[in-house]
């Protein structure tokens, strides 16, 4: 028998399997919105990765060295058979760090909501559709140019029709280069106009890229005057408006669009209604319609 204490080798073995699959599976989790990468113009800080379960993959090493090569060979084979016998050992390890990340994200966006009520709710350039008086509040996050954005417009579309109680706040979010950022002045621009919400909708319909005379078009079809237009998209303030969303998309962790806020009145104000206890929901992603109107019902 190979070696002198197989529990010691089984044990070892293990230890590799678990760092091999953490590994793996914190890798497809770092950004669960792999498709929505954040560009290098945008102007907020990258996300910095820290590397996967370090610790427990130096232990590992550390106890592997304590084996000869014959024995880290055949932990290597044990390894291998039993993911070969077993492949869901890996999927259930990805969910299971897939769940600890989101309720990770849960409670940093949560806290982040609390210490920046003013900006999220109450910002007065921010655009805004809906009831201002509603007792339900929706912020979202978007990218005119990002897929599951323009997926969920109907989606908001249909809420703001059906549920007369609820608000929504838009906060442009560009984070697909160029063709996004000029989209979002030109919609923030369409606000001393009026046309803000048929310019939003128009340009989330479209198909992509929206080129800069492609977003003229659109705001040409909805009604808007295209010289003040291009003169509002000019102003500092615009640009400045897609800065603090960035600012405060990064304080709330965010990781790509969509991503929504949900909360009742009492949990936008300073001070804590008694009459109504404070509740908020954090979607960092699309959805269903049902579930939507699901997280808006439990914040009533």
């Amino acid at each position: 028998m190979r070696f002198t204490k197989k529990l010691s080798a089984t044990a070892a073995a293990m230890m590799l399997l678990l760092a091999s699959t953490a590994t793996l599976a914190a890798n497809n989790t770092a950004n669960p919105n792999k498709n929505q990468p954040t560009p290098p113009s945008a102007p907020t800080k990258s996300l910095k990765l820290i590397p996967a379960v370090p610790a427990a993959a130096n232990n590992t090493q550390t106890k592997s060295n304590m084996f000869s090569p014959e024995q880290v060979k055949d932990i290597q084979k044990i390894i291998h058979d039993y993911l070969v016998k077993n492949p869901k050992v890996l999927l259930e390890a990805s969910q299971a760090l897939q769940k600890q990340a989101a309720i990770k994200a849960q409670k940093t966006a949560l806290a982040a909501i609390a210490k920046n009520k003013k900006q999220l709710f109450h910002d007065a350039a921010t655009p805004t559709a809906g009831n201002p008086n509603g007792d339900v509040v929706i912020v979202e996050f978007f990218d005119y140019q990002c897929g599951h954005c323009k997926e969920m417009n109907p989606i908001i579309i249909s809420i703001l029709k059906q549920d007369k109680d609820v608000q929504v706040v838009f906060k442009e979010l560009p984070i697909f280069g160029a063709n996004s950022t000029n989209a979002a002045k030109a919609a923030l621009a369409s606000i001393k106009q009026g046309k803000y919400l048929q310019f939003h909708e128009a340009m989330l319909a479209a198909k992509n890229p929206l080129t800069p005379k492609k977003v003229m078009t659109i705001a040409k079809k909805v009604g808007l005057n295209i010289n003040q237009l291009k003169k509002d998209m000019a102003l500092p303030a615009t640009t400045q408006q897609i800065r603090d969303n960035f600012k405060l998309a990064e304080k709330l962790k965010l990781v790509g669009t969509p991503a929504f806020v949900i909360a009742n009145k009492a949990s936008t104000t300073s001070a804590a209604n008694s009459s109504q206890p404070m509740k908020v929901k954090f979607i960092p992603g699309s959805t269903s319609q049902a579930n939507m109107q699901q997280q808006i019902d439990a914040v009533k």
